[in-house]
């Protein structure tokens, strides 16, 4: 994807989040902190992808040689080595799998959050029959 175009879409979402945390109500303060969560995670996926610079892994079969080639390191079913099958010294472009696993556990956190997030503004909505944050600071003196 364009570069360009993903930090427009980033920007266009945290906007998007920040009109919306700033409005009374707390459901369109809530969807607005679900839309920011989302944009910084695309900027942290946008983040992890290598583009010029290579990882610590090597073509020698093994991982922590000085000399980082960029290669993903090579089977040898003689050794016990099972990874992604490739050619000795065949280069591979690749996405660094941490920022990813990052990111799916803030979704997971974002969605438990959102989640009791959203409880809690339906009990204020019980309780005081309104979610405008003006109307609640009047009724709470």
């Amino acid at each position: 994807m364009n570069s360009t175009l993903l930090s427009l879409t980033i920007a266009i979402l945290f906007g998007i989040g920040t009109f919306l945390i700033l409005r009374r109500d707390i459901v369109r303060v809530i969807i607005g902190l679900g839309i920011m969560s989302h944009a910084v995670n695309l900027l942290i996926v946008s983040t992890g992808v290598f583009e010029g610079k290579v990882p610590i892994i090597t073509d020698d079969g093994g991982h922590g040689a000085a000399e980082a080639t960029g290669t993903v390191f090579t089977d040898t079913l003689s050794q016990g080595v099972l990874a992604p099958v490739l050619e000795a010294g065949h280069h591979v472009d690749f996405v660094d799998p941490l920022v990813q696993a990052l990111v799916l556990t803030a979704i997971v956190i974002s969605l438990a959050t959102t989640a009791f997030i959203l409880i809690l503004a339906y009990r204020i909505y019980e309780e005081y029959g309104t979610t405008d944050i003006r109307e609640l600071r009047r009724l709470w003196g």
